[in-house]
C-alpha cells in the first residue's frame, strides 16, 4: 500500500519526469508511469526550490519503503501503509521532508482512494492469473534457480505486481522485484526480464 500512494504521489507531483537522474539509478531504478495514469496536478503546488527539495525527499522515501520491504517482505506492507502514514492530519513523521510532508496534507485522501481502487482490481487480476496457471512460470524459475544453488541455501525472492504502464520488472533490492501486473499474461517476456534477476539474488 505505501508503495501505491507513494508513486501516486510520485506522478501527481511529476516528480519522475522532472527529476530523471535521481529516478534511473541502480539504486532506485525508474519505474514506468501507473496506469491508470495519474495526471501531474500537484506540479503548480510547488517553487521551484521547494519542487527540488521534493524530489529529493520522495526519492529518499521511496528507498525506505523498499529497504523496508527488503529486509522482511513482510505481505502486510502491501496491504497496510507504514506507520507514519497514519498520522493523520499533520504526518509529524515527516517533519524532516517538509515539502513530501505538504504533498502528503493535500493529497493523502486522494492516494489511499486511488490505491484501495487498484488493490481491489488487482485482487480481481490475481484471480484471472491464478485461474489460467500464468504464475507457473514464476514457480518454475525459482525452482530451476533453486537446483543449481547449494542445497542450503534458501532463495528469498520478494515479488510486487504493481499497476504500471509499461510491461517489465526493475530489480530494486537485494532480493525484491517489482513487476507490472500485465507482464504475468506474457510468460516469454516474464522469463526474459526474471531469469537473469534471480540468478543474482543471492
Amino acid at each position: 500500500m505505501s508503495m501505491l500512494i507513494a508513486l501516486y504521489l510520485r506522478d501527481l507531483a511529476g516528480i519522475r519526469r522532472a527529476s530523471p537522474a535521481l529516478c534511473d539509478s541502480p539504486q532506485t531504478p525508474m519505474l514506468s508511469p501507473l496506469s491508470p495514469p495519474v495526471k501531474p496536478r500537484a506540479t503548480d503546488e510547488f517553487t521551484r526550490a521547494e519542487f527540488a527539495e521534493l524530489c529529493q525527499e520522495w526519492h529518499q522515501w521511496w528507498r525506505r519503503i523498499v529497504t523496508r520491504y527488503d529486509a522482511d517482505g513482510s505481505p502486510d506492507e502491501t496491504e497496510t501503509p507504514e506507520p507514519g502514514l497514519l498520522g493523520q492530519p499533520h504526518f509529524n513523521a515527516y517533519r524532516s521532508s517538509p515539502s513530501l510532508q505538504r504533498l502528503l496534507r493535500a493529497h493523502y485522501g486522494a492516494a489511499t482512494d486511488w490505491s484501495h481502487e487498484r488493490r481491489r482490481e488487482y485482487n480481481a487480476l490475481s484471480r484471472e492469473h491464478a485461474a489460467a496457471g500464468r504464475r507457473q512460470v514464476l514457480e518454475s524459475l525459482v525452482e530451476e534457480r533453486s537446483l543449481e544453488s547449494d542445497p542450503q541455501d534458501v532463495l528469498t525472492l520478494n515479488m510486487i505486481e504493481l499497476p504500471l504502464a509499461e510491461r517489465r520488472a526493475w530489480l530494486v533490492g537485494d532480493r525484491t522485484v517489482i513487476l507490472s501486473q500485465e507482464l504475468v499474461r506474457d510468460e516469454r517476456l516474464l522469463r526474459s526480464y526474471l531469469e537473469p534477476m534471480i540468478r543474482l539474488i543471492r
